[in-house]
């Protein structure tokens, strides 16, 4: 087997970073070059030819059994690695097999779930096992319910029916439809959604997860407390096809963006003038948060024992303010994104050194989403830092 891209043989087996694409198979640099990894996050609004009662009785019982499994297979990794001794480095972990126990402790896992599992536990286990085993920085990963039930890629669809997206997947013993919330709101998932449909995107793992219930159909928690609920949520990967933008005779522009102590982001290249992100709404959100955290701390101080309700009220806060910020981070890129293909730039520059305009603000996430709607729309992402002694007008002008 040889790679699509390059034509490099595989020697026998897949090698590791590698990964089969439909009938073919790439090499990771060939990999990043034709696709891109996304999750696609869709809530589910109903099942369809089954009841609500049927469906949580069934996820109920896998996130269960999900969660049993993971933390067995953490265990037993740990318990069968190595311990540390006189030895100056770490020795390598042993090759550990569990999908045969696994299967028969846990037989009301399908096949595929099991496998799927026993992956990500034995990779986040090799990502921490130096902390944990050699250092003792870290405690052995435990999960938590409910973890997200797994599905493998051949064990679900994607379909429409009367223009709404219904995905097909089996749980347990028997394929269930579950119709996913649509409409303008999602009209980023629904654009991969059709991709993954129409076969120009290839479908990767399904998971089905619980999150916290602010509209939607609920799912009430398992200990039987109704003020709390929650809903059902399908997250789909999908490697979608890169796109090749026609930058035509700017095909080497640069677009240099920078945090201003004035405004949120400031944009300038070699040919127009500056663009400017004002965001002014930012502080005054943020403001208003800290103000009610508070006068939250402090009524809590005379009465130690407040009512559930008092609990709910900061919750609803903190939740309505988180939102507040990832809409911010999504509408600010969206808009500089938009920017730069307007411009037609090839490489968008970044630099958030100066943060002085919003402190509180998610900087952090506003980077990597920055990166990650750069990377699918053919935009080569720089990160670069300067000192906060330059002034803005000489960072720009320098290149950042």
């Amino acid at each position: 087997m040889t790679c699509e891209g390059c034509q490099r043989p595989t020697g026998g087996r897949l090698p590791p970073g590698w990964k089969r694409m439909r009938e073919a198979a790439y090499c990771p640099r060939c990999l990043h070059e034709r696709y891109i990894a996304r999750t696609v996050a869709m809530p589910v609004v109903e099942p369809m030819g089954a009841t609500w009662e049927e469906l949580r009785a069934v996820l109920i019982e896998g996130w269960q059994q999900v969660t049993a499994a993971a933390n067995w297979m953490v265990t037993e990794l740990y318990s069968r690695d190595v311990r540390r001794g006189p030895e100056a480095k770490m020795p390598p972990m042993p090759r550990v097999y569990l999908y045969p126990e696994a299967r028969r402790l846990f037989p009301g896992l399908a096949p595929l779930t099991v496998a799927s599992l026993e992956h990500t536990t034995q990779a986040l286990y090799r990502a921490t096992r130096y902390h944990v085993i050699w250092t003792h920085e870290r405690s052995l990963s435990t999960y938590r319910y409910p973890v997200p039930l797994p599905v493998h890629n051949q064990s679900w669809k994607a379909t429409l029916i009367d223009e709404r997206p219904v995905v097909r997947v089996r749980l347990a013993d028997r394929w269930w439809d579950l119709r996913l919330k649509g409409g303008p709101r999602y009209h980023r998932q629904l654009a991969a959604y059709r991709q993954l449909m129409a076969g120009t995107a290839v479908a990767g793992e399904l998971s089905l997860y619980r999150r916290r219930a602010h509209e939607g159909p609920l799912l009430a928690r398992p200990n039987g407390n109704q003020r709390a609920t929650y809903a059902v949520a399908c997250k789909m990967v999908a490697w979608l096809p890169r796109g090749i933008p026609d930058r035509g005779d700017r095909a080497g522009s640069v677009l240099r963006v920078q945090t201003s102590p004035d405004e949120l982001l400031v944009a300038v290249d070699a040919q127009d003038g500056i663009w400017r992100y004002h965001g002014d709404h930012l502080p005054r959100w943020s403001a208003e948060y800290r103000k009610a955290r508070q006068h939250f701390a402090e009524d809590a101080k005379g009465e130690p024992g407040r009512s559930v309700t008092f609990a709910d009220r900061r919750m609803a806060v903190a939740l309505k303010y988180q939102r507040r910020m990832q809409s911010a981070v999504r509408e600010a890129a969206a808009n500089l994104i938009g920017h730069a293909k307007r411009r037609r730039c090839a490489r968008l520059r970044y630099d958030d050194s100066v943060r002085a305009f919003c402190p509180d603000f998610p900087f952090a996430a506003l980077r990597e989403w920055l990166r990650q709607q750069c990377d699918g729309s053919g935009i080569a992402f720089e990160y670069v830092t300067t000192s906060p002694a330059r002034s803005l007008e000489d960072s720009l002008a320098s290149g950042g």
